[in-house]
């Protein structure tokens, strides 16, 4: 008679723990940001210990710490370009508010003084 066959034993890899605590991009403080979840009213929370700046989002059953702060990442990028549209539009309109308000300069006999390409019609 034979033996029976032995079964293996089941190896249980643990998963690794993924970090809650990151870097904060406004201080620039390494280890500084903490992100908490409070999964029953599905709200991710982000703190800085240092500077105090924070973020809340909304989360989900597979949400992790690292999806608020890279969703935090996107919004201050969000609000970094949208804050760059503002002032080149602002400098737009500024700039064609003094084309209209400054008068067209004329030489002696009513002909303008400067070309339309910004050349000075004395230099003919």
């Amino acid at each position: 008679m034979g033996k029976r066959k032995s079964s293996r034993k089941i190896v249980k890899r643990e998963r690794p723990k993924l970090e809650s605590v990151f870097d904060c991009l406004f201080c620039n403080h390494e280890k500084t940001i903490h992100v908490s979840m409070d999964k029953e009213h599905k709200v991710g929370n982000l703190r800085c210990k240092v500077c105090a700046a924070s973020y809340q989002a909304a989360i989900h059953h597979l949400s992790a710490p690292i999806d608020v702060y890279s969703e935090w990442i996107d919004a201050c990028e969000e609000a970094k370009h949208r804050e760059i549209r503002e002032q080149r539009d602002e400098s737009e309109q500024r700039d064609e508010s003094e084309q209209h308000d400054e008068p067209e300069q004329r030489g002696e006999y009513g002909v303008p003084s400067q070309l339309s390409d910004g050349s000075d019609v004395d230099d003919f």
